[in-house]
């Protein structure tokens, strides 16, 4: 646990509010959240006043006496050991300021009784994300679909860059409200002692709706309508609350209400009369308000706290989900709590099934097209892929072309399928994937196999982890009962793989990492002659003494680029591989199709050694966006002893370093001891398996991971134990 962390429960009295404990709530949300208004103890304590009927209690974090972490919880169990966020629908974001990476086991031992899971309800991760907490299990759940609009720059700026239907309608009904007698009339309210008075026209408003009719309506003798009326008259005390009306004549057409400090304007509700609804008075008082937030809140940015449709979304400069954590004190909770909940209802009766994929892609906007090869994909999509493939070749489209065309076109069980993923029509990313049997029977993997040194999904940099999860849910959903996903080989560093990882666990998909396999690179530092220096003198010396020897015997290197002699040069690798040690090539098509598309687009280094004119060794650099792969290499073992193949490294390496001049050197896939003597760093590819637990074999799966992570874990403690009892390790 977190050293010196003490964890208290203090018994709130809803008439009291926060109580002694205001000023450090207070001031953790100022260091923490950025003192965000809806998190600000008047508004929690209008919260606990009005809806905390039961009370609630405050749960605090010390150390050294100062507060570090405080949340709201509810007072009441939601049985089998399960506690919560207290959280009443008029706040969209949990009442909880808990720093990252804080130790939350401190709490857990500190609620009465058994507390086996802890539910934060309404995370939203911009603002303290809880998606990661250490040493404990967590599960997420996306909730709600908020958006943002930023306030930086004109308003004119923003409105260019939206969505030019958006733009279009928008026109449509300010000509037709502008037609109207009497006259479009925007007014700002913010005085304190008018504000109550707007309240109220605003709770007439929405109660004249359908919210009246169903009795949800804000209204003056409803706890909802007395807590909108505390919270306004507070905030607007500080010059902190606005009211937006829109006009004409004499009728109220719309309402909203706003919350707005330190640069961010909440949006708290909204209303307008349905009996002018043709004119959408609704989006023209958006409008308003975003022109006079621009000049009211230059540089800072509008929350809107809502889960927003796809034609709200048209008008966010940012998305995110709202998120629904839950916290286990135990990694064997979450299986069991979701077998138990199986078949109830609400999010947590969902927590280990998949999420209903329309419903993802109808609050996102999201769209998901399916292609059978990359020629198939439009353009926006490939443009995609090329950004992809400016950091490793093998992600673009030409690369998986040649896999298609030459490896899987030949096997008819597999079905190839690359997905796109857009939202508001703007492609968030591609994923391409393979339909084929594996372990498991039928399975999901990554578009790859043994000649792909690396795999990613293309995406854009502002995807998040909740916008890949409409892609993974329909993945699953329409795999027919696939028991497992794979994809193989991925940089474990990477954003592609931390969010391909959640967002597969986020589908309700047991997500692992397993180890693919080593690779060798050499980040360059130093032109060739201050490299050599620091190989080994037997290097040195082998190509030093071979060099001559090889020439003096007739011998020659060349480096074919393209042209004309690109077809000779490939006889010439060909007729090498033949006589080498390698076992003949399982799909012989792939390696001449890679050769003319790396020459094609100017990547090629096809390195040849020649004794008189036979050709003794061969090797296939690929050099491009600064890095040069070594990616096929092969040698006539008859002519092993003039050590040709180290002579090729040598010149190809040097003209990598000096002519080149990339950044790095990768020897790719493999732990090949020959590859440490001209390589100095190591680094490992990770894959990801996802089994589904809803299926039998990706149970039977999932058990085996299991069972196979525990041995893998013993195993480690029993060497670790070894090494540190034998004085001679």
């Amino acid at each position: 646990m977190n050293p010196g962390l003490d964890w208290q429960l203090h018994m709130l009295t809803p008439a009291l509010g926060l109580g002694p404990h205001r000023e450090a709530w207070d001031d953790l949300n100022r260091q923490l959240m950025g003192d965000h208004g809806m998190l600000d103890g008047l508004f929690i304590d209008a919260l606990l006043r009005h809806f905390a009927a039961q009370g609630a209690l405050l749960a605090t974090a010390s150390r050294e006496g100062k507060a570090v972490a405080m949340l709201l919880i509810n007072s009441q169990t939601r049985g089998l050991g399960v506690w919560s966020s207290f959280l009443p629908s008029q706040t969209q974001i949990g009442p909880s300021l808990i720093p990252a990476g804080l130790d939350l086991r401190g709490l857990l031992d500190a609620l009465p009784g058994y507390a086996g899971e802890l539910d934060l309800l309404c995370n939203d991760p911009r603002f303290g994300d809880l998606r990661e907490l250490p040493r404990l299990p967590v599960q997420s759940t996306p909730h709600a679909l908020t958006m943002s609009v930023s306030l930086k720059g004109s308003f004119d700026d923003y409105w260019a860059q939206r969505p030019r239907k958006l733009i279009q309608n928008m026109r449509r009904y300010l000509r037709r409200l502008q037609s109207e007698p009497g006259g479009e009339r925007l007014t700002v309210i913010s005085a304190p002692e008018s504000i109550e008075a707007a309240v109220q026209r605003y709770a007439g408003l929405e109660s004249s709706g359908w919210k009246g009719r169903e009795g949800t309506a804000v209204s003056s003798d409803n706890p909802q309508g007395r807590f909108y009326a505390e919270v306004m008259r507070e905030f607007a005390a500080r010059g902190e609350a606005l009211v937006y009306e829109l006009w004409l004549g004499e009728d109220l057409l719309a309402s909203r209400m706003l919350l707005v400090r330190g640069g961010m304007a909440v949006m708290l509700k909204t209303a307008f009369h349905e009996q002018f609804e043709r004119f959408a008075p609704g989006r023209i008082l958006l409008l308003r308000a975003l022109e006079d937030l621009f000049t009211r809140a230059p540089g800072g940015g509008v929350e809107f706290y809502t889960n927003a449709e796809s034609d709200l979304l048209a008008w966010s400069t940012s998305q995110r989900w709202i998120n629904h954590v839950s916290v286990y004190r135990h990694r064997g909770l979450p299986a069991l709590y979701g077998l138990l909940r199986r078949g109830s209802r609400g999010w947590r009766g969902r927590a280990n099934q998949p999420v209903d994929t329309d419903i993802m892609v109808s609050r996102s906007g999201a769209s998901i097209d399916t292609c059978a090869h990359v020629r198939e994909l439009p353009a926006d999509a490939l443009a995609l892929m090329h950004k992809a493939e400016r950091r490793h070749v093998e992600l673009g489209a030409d690369w998986y072309a040649n896999l298609i065309d030459t490896v899987y076109a030949g096997e008819p069980q597999a079905q190839v399928r690359i997905h796109v993923l857009r939202r508001q029509g703007r492609v968030l990313a591609v994923l391409p994937t393979v339909a084929q049997t594996g372990a498991l029977g039928r399975e999901i993997s990554a578009l790859s196999n043994f000649y792909t040194a690396i795999y990613a999904l293309a995406m854009e940099d502002d995807v998040e982890a909740e916008d890949l999860l409409p892609l993974t849910s329909a993945l699953r959903q329409t795999s027919g009962g696939t028991a497992a996903y794979r994809f193989s080989p991925m940089d474990p560093h990477s954003r592609e793989f931390a969010l391909l990882k959640r967002a597969l666990t986020l589908a309700g998909l047991s997500t692992h990492a397993y180890f693919s396999f080593g690779n060798w690179y050499e980040p360059v530092r130093q032109n060739w002659a201050d490299y050599l220096k620091d190989r080994s003198g037997q290097l040195r010396s082998t190509i030093k003494r071979m060099g001559k020897k090889f020439a003096n015997e007739g011998g020659r290197l060349e480096v074919v680029r393209d042209g004309d002699a690109l077809e000779g040069a490939l006889a010439a690798y060909r007729d090498v591989y033949a006589h080498s040690w390698k076992v003949p090539e399982p799909y012989p098509d792939f390696m001449p199709g890679l050769i003319r598309l790396c020459a094609r687009r100017g990547w090629l280094r096809l390195g040849l050694a020649w004794l008189q004119d036979k050709p003794v060794a061969a090797q296939i650099w690929i050099v491009a966006n600064g890095r040069a792969n070594i990616y096929k290499l092969a040698y006539d073992q008859a002519y092993k002893a003039l050590a040709p193949g180290t002579l090729l490294t040598a010149l190809l390496m040097e003209q990598a370093l000096d002519l080149e001049r990339v950044q790095e050197v990768d020897y790719l896939i493999g732990d090949a001891p020959y590859k440490a003597e001209w390589m100095s760093q190591r680094r490992e590819r990770l894959g990801l398996v996802a089994y589904d637990p809803l299926t039998l074999r990706g149970l039977v799966g999932l058990m085996r991971q299991t069972v196979g992570n525990a041995w893998r874990r013993l195993h480690a403690l029993r060497s670790a134990a070894h090494s540190t009892d034998n004085p001679a390790s």
